[in-house]
């Protein structure tokens, strides 16, 4: 989306400990090659976490310097990342819209 921002939406209904590993390269290579400077993670099709998962937002966070943000998290992911504080670590939008304009008004 131009100035390093990158949207990567998640096409998994599910992210548990199996997917995780694959994930996370998967991620985390597309950042090192594109070099990528902000994410917007895109959650609006996954309908379950587990820790591992939200273990990977904080990888994730910690790569780009916190220019990260969650968007389109369901209820119950928006609540079980509230529950876990992770909402307190990283941001959260309601749309991709809304997290896009956040990094474009901070550069």
């Amino acid at each position: 989306m131009g100035n390093g921002l990158f949207v990567i939406r998640i096409i998994m209904n599910e992210l548990h400990t199996l997917d995780i590993p694959e994930l996370k390269d998967q991620i985390n290579d597309s950042i090192e090659k594109n070099k990528i400077e902000k994410v917007v993670l895109d959650l609006s099709d996954v309908n379950i976490i587990t820790s591992t998962g939200i273990g990977i937002f904080l990888s994730i966070n910690s790569t780009v310097d916190s220019n990260f943000c969650l968007a389109c998290a369901g209820d119950e992911i928006r609540k079980v990342l509230e529950l876990t504080k992770v909402s307190s670590i990283i941001k959260m939008c309601d749309t991709i819209e809304e997290a896009v304009e956040i990094f474009h008004n901070s550069i």
